[in-house]
Formats: structure tokens, sequence, C-alpha cells
């Protein structure tokens, strides 16, 4: 559809504005062919429409939430139990004959060792209660 407008600088354009963008435009937003033509003028750039730029204005004043910076850091409650565990191990495993290089690496779940030629690792793990 040929459709002649007055553009930004005040001069008469015409453009062709396809009949499938008014027909749908006219179906999803239930509008008439006039608002259909205004809102593809609006949307390609030909003319300023002010509520768009308010909005877009406004949008803009607000910013964006990530860049605030602040990230909220979580902090754990140290487990006893798995801290007692672990240390009972340790003990063990070093207290063992041909045991070397025995090292706790987390306090609440890795214990490293050697024995012979093979290198060996025993880590902790707690599991969370089902949920009913």
């Amino acid at each position: 559809m040929k459709y002649t407008f007055m553009n930004k600088e005040g001069r008469p354009q015409q453009i062709n504005i396809p009949e499938e963008y008014i027909a749908r435009t006219r179906k999803s937003l239930g509008c008439s062919n006039k608002e259909a033509i205004e809102l593809y003028l609006s949307d390609e750039g030909y003319i300023d429409n002010s509520t768009v730029q308010e909005l877009t204005e406004k949008a803009k004043g607000q910013g964006h939430r990530e860049s605030s910076g602040k990230k909220r850091t979580v902090t754990r409650k140290p487990d006893l139990f798995k801290r007692a565990m672990i240390q009972n191990l340790y003990e063990y495993i070093s207290s063992l004959p041909d045991v070397r290089d025995c090292e706790v690496m987390n306090i609440e779940r890795i214990v490293r060792f050697a024995a012979g030629d093979e290198e060996y690792e025993v880590t902790l793990s707690k599991k969370r209660k089902p949920k009913n």
C-alpha cells in the first residue's frame, strides 16, 4: 500500500507499507487502518511518537538493576559434625602404616593421602533431607 505523509522535515514523503503488516497489526491489536499506519511509521522511524520517546526516557532514567554492583554474599554456618568427622578420619588415616603425605584439603570435606605408589582422596558429603 502506498502512503504519503509529512516527514520529520515537513516535506511530503511517499512510502510502500506492506499490506500484511497492516492486516496483522489490525487483527492483533484491534486498531484501525490509520492507527496501524501510524504505528508502522513510528516503528520504522519515519515519524516521532511522543509517547514512545517519553517511555524510553523514563526507562533510561531508571537504569539497570544489574549495574548496582552489590552482590549478596552467602555466609555458611560451620558444620561442626563434619569438621569432627574429617579430623577423626585424618587422625586415623595418618596413623596407618605405609601412609604418607596425609593432609586435610577442606576442613569439612576432603582428606588426601598417599599409600604405596597410589594417591587417595576421601570426600565427605552430607545429603539433604528429602522434601515431603
